[in-house]
This record gives C-alpha cells, structure tokens and sequence, in this order.
C-alpha cells in the first residue's frame, strides 16, 4: 500500500564499529602464521614495531589501512552456513588475511577471504557467523615488517651537510672553501687532501643527493649479519652543521651484489633498496667524481 511518504536513503552499515582514533594496535596475520604487530607510541602516537625493539613504523601507511578498514562498507550477506567458513577461507585457521584491531579494552577481529568479485573479499567478524561481501582487497595488506617500517629514517637534510669523507676523497660545501655562500658549485671536491683539477660537478651533487636521501629497504637479518664479508667494506663520514659525524660503513655480502649497512645512530644493520649501495659504492670512487678528458 503506498503512502506517499519517500524514503530516504539507507544508512550504508559498516564492517567496522570502532573511532579509528582510538586504535593503539594493529595486528595483521596471513597464511603460514606470517604475521606483523603495529602499536601507537602513547608519547607522541607514531607507529613502531614492537617484534623490532620499537622500530620505527610509516605511520602514514598504518593510518592509511586503518581508514580503509574503518571505512569499509557490509555488502550483501553471503552465508550464514559455518561449514561454507573454510570454502570461503574465513575460518578461524583458514583465511587470506586476520586482522585484529583497536585497542587492549576493545580488540576487534576481522577474517578476510577469497574473493566473490574483483577487488572484493568475504569478511566475517570473529565469533559471528554471517560471511559478507566487502569492497576490499586484503591481498594488498603486506605481511612483512620491511613493508611497514619508516624507510626514510635516515634522511639528512642536504642543507645541513658540511662534508663528506670516503677513503682518499673529501667533499666539502665550496662556501667553507673560499668563503662565497651561495657560488656554483655548491661543492669542492679534494682527492688525497688536493682539490681536484676538473671535478665533475653534477657527479659529485649526485653523490651528496644519493647519501642525503639515502633510504632502507629492510632492517637486516641474523643471517645477514652473518654473511658479511669483513675485507670487502667502505665508510662514508657525513659532518653536518652542528658538529655531529654520521658514519656509514658498508659490508659487502657474500653471493650477491648488495652490502649490508650499519650507522653510528642507530644499532640495527639494514639493506637499502636493490643496488643503492652499489650506486654509492661506484660513485665514490674519485674516477667517478672528475670528468674525463675528451
């Protein structure tokens, strides 16, 4: 019978009651009890890992996830059917992704299985036993801890670097050379304590950028640290403008091309992206840094 009175749109149900302010944890598990643990630091609510001494998480990444999952709509009701929980891979030992959310008080739990449609997934909530659609990937939810952790930590800024030593070279900012802020180039290169004759300008500003913005790509392993070769190293010195001394040192690994690094301001080793060490390595090499004679 109709009355004549419109309705207004229904209020679309969440997969998640929970104030995204109020997550402090963050745990996400996948197949082969891969897992990682993200907690909010209470002093100044920044992301780390805690399996990782504390590491530093991106925090960004983690807020990120969080909106996606506390924004993540109830589609259509799959199964109400406990036996369908496995077929679905949203069983209790049976998923793509488990995720636990929110805080010690209030902890939610959410199972994430195979997908129905594209870029969809079946979702239950822990202890209930309707299995939903939801516009949600989770094979993007990464389980490694180098996906989560703060890759840009050891970032300078370029401003603040006065010089850099490695082995016979030394790059020093030219206005502490001749005294004139602000000329071209921005840096004198000296070879064995000599400036060198024709130093290849653009080279040795790569060289600075490369160490400024120099990024991790993962905290290094046991294994690693184990297979480092003790011969085969380099050291950058980096001194910036309040007088304190970065030291990189750089071991070579045994069977591949990549060195192991570790730095007098933190004490894990890390890996930096693939060959980034090797760039550094060739780049610091005085032949790299004067120009050839044509």
């Amino acid at each position: 019978f109709y009355t004549g009175l419109l309705r207004g749109p229904e209020v679309p149900r969440m997969l998640l009651t929970l104030d995204r302010r109020n997550v402090e944890t963050l745990r996400i598990i996948g197949p082969g009890e891969k897992s990682v643990l993200l907690e909010k630091a209470k002093k100044n609510g920044e992301w780390g890992l805690p399996e990782f001494g504390g590491f530093p998480a991106n925090s960004q990444a983690v807020a990120q996830l969080i909106d996606r999952l506390t924004n993540a709509e109830l589609g259509m009701q799959v199964s109400k059917q406990a036996d369908s929980f496995d077929r679905m891979k949203v069983a209790d030992n049976n998923f793509e992704r488990k995720v636990e959310i929110g805080k010690a008080a209030e902890m939610k739990t959410i199972f994430f299985g195979s997908a129905p449609a594209l870029r969809q997934a079946h979702a239950r909530l822990s202890g209930e036993k309707i299995v939903y659609a939801v516009k949600f990937a989770p094979g993007d939810i990464d389980l490694k801890a180098s996906d989560w952790i703060k890759k840009d930590l050891l970032v300078v800024d370029e401003n603040k670097i006065q010089a850099i030593t490695v082995g016979n070279i030394r790059i020093q900012r030219t206005e502490d050379v001749d005294g004139q802020e602000g000329s071209k180039p921005a840096w004198k290169l000296f070879v064995n304590n000599k400036p060198a004759e024709s130093q290849d300008s653009e080279k040795v500003d790569e060289f600075v950028k490369e160490i400024a913005d120099m990024q991790i790509d993962s905290i290094g392993s046991n294994a690693d640290i184990g297979n480092v070769s003790k011969k085969n190293t380099f050291v950058i010195s980096v001194e910036l403008k309040e007088g304190e001394k970065i030291e990189y040192t750089f071991a070579k690994l045994n069977g591949e091309e990549d060195y192991l690094m570790t730095t007098n301001s933190r004490p894990e080793s890390f890996r930096l992206p693939p060959l980034a060490s090797q760039k550094l390595f060739e780049l610091s090499r005085p032949n790299s840094l004067i120009k050839k004679a044509d």
